[in-house]
């Protein structure tokens, strides 16, 4: 259910994409529309041909003169919003912009780097970063300014049924499972940022413990408790790794994620080498690939359970759906409340 229960960012502008940082006509620019709640704007051609190029690049196809016309309303909605927002002076954090921009990052399902995700930001949304953080910014405050709108609304929302519940999970049963797990206690010795040296004084202590827990000398909890006292390496707990788990692979790297799964419950691997250091492992639980029931908790150790899973999908689809109609009333209301101009033989180019 990976993709049913993937959190997004919040609801899109009148079905649209979100309109990126508006610019000023400038000179020559034709305008395709003039709009004034507060303040007097001019939405350029030159600006609109932007987002509706993007558009066309993300989906593939060019866009009809509806399109465009679903994009300028984008726009305009965009502009009042804004203006209504600064009217009633709402404003956010820079924590809050910053965990937005964490959210998208996440996004991509996969580990990106600022550096990357700058570049992504550039070559795929076609803006630059200062852009972008203007753009999300602006969409944060103008959803502030939704819910605070519509906050009785977002009050009266029904808590799911049991039976709704058991419905999305009996429609997608096949999408609630615990791929193969492992989970190990591990002696470790760290390698990164260290000389050529240390990490040969490393590996010669590490094959040594491997040594002697082979031959009954010492045993891998002994070790395991020495690491209290021993700064040279540790020990403890790893967790679980998930079978196929792009992250444990970058992470660990591939040779190491596959060596310890090819471990039995209870077994202790000779010296295994992974991307950040040397490991003596002990599988201490394995768990092969099972169907969740309802109150089944998501992951071995996790709290939420599938129940509780399901009960904030349906929550956030109905949330959704408020914010929609939220968003249409809010912009119905601050259209007949503005002065708009539309320009519509500057849609065609």
């Amino acid at each position: 259910m990976k993709t049913v229960f993937r959190r997004t960012t919040l609801a899109i502008l009148l079905g649209t994409i979100v309109a990126g940082p508006f610019l000023s006509a400038q000179v020559l620019d034709r305008p395709v529309a003039i709009v004034r709640l507060t303040a007097t704007v001019n939405i350029g051609q030159r600006e609109l041909r932007r987002q509706v190029e993007l558009l066309e690049r993300q989906l593939g196809r060019e866009l009809s003169l509806d399109n465009r016309r679903e994009v300028l309303e984008a726009q305009i909605g965009n502009v009042l919003l804004s203006q209504a927002a600064a009217r009633d002076n709402i404003r956010v954090t820079e924590e809050e912009i910053q965990q937005a921009i964490n959210v998208q990052k996440q996004s991509l399902g996969r580990p990106v780097g600022d550096t990357e995700f700058r570049r992504i930001v550039q070559d795929q949304m076609g803006m630059t970063w200062d852009e972008y953080v203007e753009q999300i910014t602006d969409r944060l405050v103008q959803e502030r300014y939704i819910l605070a709108r519509a906050e009785r609304d977002f009050g009266e929302i029904p808590e799911p049924t049991t039976r709704e519940i058991r419905q999305v999970y009996e429609e997608n049963a096949q999408q609630f499972t615990n791929p193969a797990m492992v989970r190990f206690d591990h002696i470790f010795f760290d390698l990164r940022n260290r000389s050529t040296e240390d990490q040969r004084s490393a590996r010669q202590q590490a094959d040594d413990f491997a040594r002697r827990i082979t031959r009954g000398t010492t045993t891998f909890d002994e070790l395991l408790r020495g690491s209290l006292d021993d700064a040279s390496y540790a020990g403890g707990d790893f967790g679980y790794i998930l079978r196929g788990d792009p992250q444990a692979i970058q992470r660990l790297g591939a040779d190491f994620v596959n060596a310890v799964f090819d471990m039995e419950d209870g077994d202790v691997s000779e010296v295994l080498e992974s991307s950040v250091g040397l490991h003596i492992v002990r599988i201490s639980d394995r768990r092969s690939p099972r169907l969740l029931d309802l109150n089944d908790p998501l992951l071995p150790g996790e709290s939420i359970t599938v129940r509780q899973q399901i009960r904030a999908y349906i929550l956030n689809q109905r949330q959704q759906e408020v914010f929609q109609r939220a968003v249409e009333s809010v912009l119905d209301e601050l259209m007949s409340e503005a002065e708009i101009t539309r320009f519509e033989d500057n849609l065609n180019w």
